[in-house]
């Protein structure tokens, strides 16, 4: 937890405790404005501590989201460099087959590995771009997953700060109410 956050849990307890005893006293003295203040102060502290568990689980599922997309990346050229191997292995493979039937072969054979060599090569070309595409399509994926983290982050905050900002109001209100009772905050 970051000292601000330490700072943050230790501040909104306080404001909890001090508005449950704002509370009380109103309540015990017969002064409903004390304790509708205490009440303020405790939903307050409330409002605050859930923004700020808002914002951590938002930066945590950020950083998760992250993590997952370097895991996804590596994955991807680490099949990317499988997939080029065996194209590179198959195609010696073709070329091999294709040297043998030369050798066993006259004119004719030769017409019959050339066309044996194109269709293999159009076969690993068509594979490879095949795999390429997938792989493109992996990484959008993931950098869609990325940007709907992003995005969820982005409404997590937002749902945070608005929630600081009704709590602001809260004070603001409970101010109010203290100055129009005349009590001190």
């Amino acid at each position: 937890m970051s000292s601000s956050s330490s700072e943050d849990a230790r501040s909104g307890l306080a404001a909890s405790v001090l508005g449950k005893v704002k509370e009380v006293a109103g309540a015990v003295t017969g002064n409903d404005s004390l304790a509708t203040q205490g009440q303020l102060q405790q939903a307050e502290a409330a409002a605050l501590k859930e923004a700020s568990a808002k914002e951590a689980i938002a930066k945590a599922q950020a950083e998760e989201a992250a993590q997952a997309l370097q895991q996804e990346n590596a994955i991807a050229r680490a099949q990317t460099q499988a997939v080029e191997s065996v194209a590179a292995t198959k195609e010696a493979q073709v070329r091999q087959e294709a040297a043998a039937e030369k050798a066993q072969a006259a004119i004719e054979a030769e017409n019959l590995r050339a066309r044996e060599l194109a269709e293999a090569n159009a076969e690993a070309e068509r594979k490879q771009a095949e795999e390429a595409a997938q792989a493109r399509l992996e990484q959008s994926r993931l950098a869609q997953e990325q940007q709907e983290a992003r995005e969820e982050h982005t409404e997590e905050r937002a749902s945070a700060e608005a929630a600081e900002i009704a709590a602001a109001r809260a004070r603001e209100e409970a101010d109010r109410l203290a100055a129009q009772a005349d009590i001190p905050s």
